[in-house]
């Protein structure tokens, strides 16, 4: 008996009970797919045993052939339904049952096989051989490993192409051990294949869900720090901002630069009112395409249904005084304009500087800001 190959079914029998326990730990699957996995692991296992005393038996006649024949029986009912089990554990679900069913045809024959060897039999002398319907056997098993490459390939093109040449490349390993296996029977490389593809499909599928969850984070992540209609940040990325100045500030205030602008749109309610919210919509996100033209480097939010807030730092901070006086220059043009107020761009807009001996945090400059705002609505309404 090779002790290679002992050696290498105890490494793979282990590393499948190991990961049949590990399964429902620090895992992403749902319960269904730890379940699956779990299956998969345990009968790679009990496969991985049965082709090994199979191979033993052959060698050694360590047992009667009786034995032997549910051994090799055993191992030839499991080898094709771990294909489907490995599918199915990835996450497919519509073709499971009727490929479960149709491989239990298989059972069947060996069933039959048991009583008339036309797919092995076992001689008095303890020594394996194929029957004249083994075909049959190697027909089931090529479905299988057709249908694993078919379920392996959709992965694939599911996660974008990402993985298909590591899903390709692992499934190459199952084909080529049992393929080997199948051209001469010397070659026990069946089993220790699938073991080593469901390790790596294991832990591949895993890669790919966290992937997936990931971006799905990253996706919800952006939508929470941005406003729906407008597309500029919202008021949940702006209290965190705000955060992050206030321990600049209280960490150094000398150091910190920063001047603040905020603006509140003019007439809203009186447009919500008489032209309706699609036309309130509308004029929202035309003012703010006005604010966004103003502060263009600017990281600009919405905290409010009419309220933005634009935070000018480096070089914006800078040409503040250039910017003011071009907000300040829209503002009255708009307000001047002949035409409908859903037709204007029209806000008030009012300044603050950040000033590190007397502000202590960034609501007191905001707080300034506020109230230039109102002065300016006040000087608007005037006009």
């Amino acid at each position: 008996m090779d002790h290679n190959y002992t050696v290498t079914i105890i490494v793979c029998v282990i590393s499948m009970i190991i990961l049949a326990i590990d399964a429902g730990k620090n895992t992403i699957f749902n319960k269904d797919d730890i379940k699956w996995f779990r299956i998969t692991f345990i009968l790679a296992a009990l496969g991985a045993i049965c082709e090994y005393l199979g191979v033993l038996a052959d060698k050694t006649n360590f047992c009667s052939p009786k034995i032997h024949w549910f051994i090799t029986f055993s191992e030839f009912c499991i080898s094709p339904y771990l294909g489907v089990c490995l599918a199915r554990s990835s996450g497919m679900k519509h073709s499971i049952r009727f490929m479960l069913l149709f491989m239990t045809i298989n059972v069947v024959i060996e069933v039959i096989s048991l009583f008339t060897g036309v797919v092995f039999y076992i001689d008095s002398n303890g020594t394996f051989h194929r029957g004249c319907a083994y075909a049959s056997y190697l027909i089931f098993c090529a479905i299988d490993f057709g249908y694993v490459l078919f379920v392996f390939i959709l992965i694939g093109i599911r996660s974008k192409l990402r993985y298909l040449i590591n899903i390709l490349l692992i499934t190459s390993i199952m084909i080529v051990g049992n393929v080997a296996n199948v051209i001469d029977s010397n070659i026990n490389s069946g089993y220790m294949s699938i073991c080593v593809t469901a390790t790596l499909l294991y832990i591949c599928v895993q890669t790919i869900m966290r992937h997936v969850m990931i971006q799905t984070i990253n996706m919800e992540k952006d939508i929470s720090n941005h406003d729906a209609l407008t597309k500029v940040l919202s008021r949940i990325c702006f209290d965190n901002q705000v955060t992050i100045i206030d321990k600049e500030i209280k960490a150094d205030p000398p150091t910190i630069r920063f001047a603040v602008c905020e603006c509140d749109l003019n007439n809203l309610k009186i447009i919500n009112d008489t032209f309706g919210h699609d036309i309130g919509d509308a004029y929202i996100k035309n003012c703010c395409k006005a604010i966004r033209s103003l502060f263009s480097d600017c990281p600009i939010f919405r905290i409010g249904g009419d309220e933005f807030v634009a935070i000018m730092m480096d070089d914006n901070y800078t040409n503040l005084e250039a910017i003011k006086e071009n907000v300040f220059e829209l503002t009255e043009t708009e307000m001047k304009r002949n035409c409908s107020l859903a037709e204007k761009k029209s806000f008030a807009a009012g300044f603050a500087v950040f000033e590190p001996y007397v502000d202590k945090c960034f609501n007191d400059v905001i707080k300034r800001a506020d109230t230039e705002m109102y002065q300016h609505k006040k000087m608007l309404k005037s006009l």
